[in-house]
C-alpha cells in the first residue's frame, strides 16, 4: 500500500493537522491524497463550529440564519473534498498496479473519501466530549462516560478504513466514487477537485 496512506497516518493527521499553510509538518502520506483529507477536516471543524452556533441558546435570528447559510456552503465543500479524496485514491490505486477491479471484486457500501470523512467527525466529537468533560460543568460526568465508546468506535472505524484501503490496493473490493447530487442552489460550486 505504499501509494496510499495507512489509516494510522490518516488518523494522526486528523488529530494533529498541520496549521494551515505550515509546510514544516506535512503530514506522511502522499499530498494528492493527504491535502484533501486535512483540507476536509478543517472544513469539517468549521461546520463543527457553525452548528454549535446555530445552537447556541442565546442565538437570535439572525445569528441561527447566518449560522445556517454558512453550512450549507460548508456542506457543499465537503461534499467536493469527499470526491477529491475518491479520486485521489482512485488514481494511486490505478499508478500503484492494483488488480484490476470488477472482475468479481465485491463493492464497498461507502468509498474511502466518506469514510475518512466520518473518521474526521469523530475524532472532532471526541475532542469535544473530552473538553466537555475536562470542563467541571454540571453535565461534565454524562459526557466523561460517553468517552469509552466514542474511543472504541474511533479504534473500530480506523481498522475498517485500513482494511479497505488494503483491500483496494490489492484489488479485492472496489468502490463507486462519491458524488454529490445534493442542490444547494443555483449558486452550486463546482466540485473541487
Amino acid at each position: 500500500m505504499k501509494d496510499l496512506p495507512s489509516a494510522a497516518t490518516i488518523l494522526d493527521a486528523l488529530i494533529q493537522p498541520p496549521a494551515p499553510g505550515d509546510r514544516s509538518r506535512s503530514p506522511d502520506g502522499p499530498a494528492e491524497i493527504m491535502d484533501p483529507i486535512i483540507a476536509l477536516h478543517r472544513n469539517n471543524s468549521e461546520q463543527w463550529d457553525r452548528e454549535d452556533d446555530a445552537r447556541w441558546g442565546q442565538a437570535d435570528d439572525a445569528l441561527v440564519a447566518a449560522a445556517k447559510r454558512d453550512i450549507d456552503k460548508l456542506n457543499s465543500t465537503r461534499h467536493g473534498l469527499i470526491e477529491a479524496i475518491d479520486l485521489a485514491v482512485s488514481v494511486a490505486v490505478s499508478v500503484a498496479g492494483a488488480v484490476e477491479p470488477g472482475r468479481g471484486a465485491p463493492l464497498v457500501t461507502e468509498s474511502p473519501g466518506m469514510a475518512i470523512d466520518r473518521l474526521s467527525v469523530l475524532v472532532i466529537r471526541l475532542a469535544s466530549t473530552e473538553s466537555a468533560a475536562a470542563s467541571g460543568s454540571v453535565d461534565a460526568g454524562t459526557y466523561a462516560e460517553r468517552l469509552p465508546r466514542l474511543r472504541n468506535q474511533l479504534h473500530s472505524l480506523e481498522q475498517a478504513i485500513g482494511t479497505l484501503l488494503d483491500e483496494l490496493a490489492r484489488g479485492t473490493r472496489r468502490f463507486l466514487s462519491h458524488d454529490s447530487l445534493k442542490l444547494y442552489g443555483p449558486q452550486d460550486p463546482e466540485p473541487v477537485g
